[in-house]
């Protein structure tokens, strides 16, 4: 006859809850963030002698990733004074410093891209964060948010904790993270859905007036200010 140790079923269930169900999450966490990372490299234009900027920059592998096959300066931000020193001891090569959304300490027209990997849903004030990037982008430079894509009823309940408590981790909607391009004054906007994915990237696309401005006045400059009033523009 064989006999089995009695094992309380209060421990059975601890067993499965910790070691069985969290890993199993956090895992399904860490792949899908490896698929967005993955996905923005693809389809972020890259070129030599670009500036990029990777705010929320983590331990540095995605900016790493992004930047290795081109001649381009990379720059990382965190707020995280651990992981900004990881990346500096991985990734010599790039620039990486303790910093914040809210607030970019970088020169106006510093970048040509600007990228967010899976983390703009923890930015305190997105909207500031969006005003910023449209200040160091170069004229004709891009932002690219990326995001996992939840179906809106579970996004919607998702974001419920950080109505109670006040908290900073809010997941937003396509429209939502359009406004603030919009609001900023970015344009030339593109949406990506693959799966479970979202990139939504926008331009500083400098108005006309603006490049006449930086020209000067003279009869050409002149004339073309008229061009929007012919066509019906203001």
């Amino acid at each position: 006859m064989l006999f089995f140790p009695c094992i309380p079923e209060s421990g059975i269930m601890k067993v499965n809850k910790e070691t069985a169900y969290k890993p199993q999450g956090i895992r399904k966490e860490f792949l899908m963030r490896d698929a967005l990372r993955d996905e923005m490299i693809k389809k972020i234009c890259v070129r030599d002698t670009d500036n990029i900027l990777d705010v929320g920059c983590g331990d540095g592998t995605f900016l790493h990733e992004l930047t290795r096959w081109k001649d381009v300066e990379g720059y990382g931000i965190d707020e995280s004074e651990d992981k900004i020193l990881i990346a500096k001891q991985t990734w010599p090569e790039l620039h990486f410093e303790t910093g914040y959304s809210d607030f970019l300490s970088f020169d106006d027209n510093s970048f040509r891209v600007i990228t967010v990997c899976d983390d703009f849903h923890t930015f305190k004030d997105p909207q500031k964060f969006v005003n910023e990037a449209f200040r160091v982008l170069v004229p004709g430079g891009r932002l690219y948010v990326g995001e996992s894509a939840l179906p809106e009823a579970l996004r919607i309940v998702s974001n419920i904790p950080s109505y109670l408590t006040s908290g900073d981790d809010r997941r937003h909607s396509t429209y939502e993270t359009l406004e603030y391009f919009k609001n900023a004054g970015l344009t030339k906007f593109r949406v990506y859905k693959k799966k479970r994915l979202l990139l939504i990237s926008a331009k500083n696309y400098p108005a006309l007036n603006d490049i006449l401005d930086e020209v000067g006045d003279n009869q050409v400059t002149n004339a073309l200010r008229q061009l929007p009033r012919l066509f019906g523009g203001v």
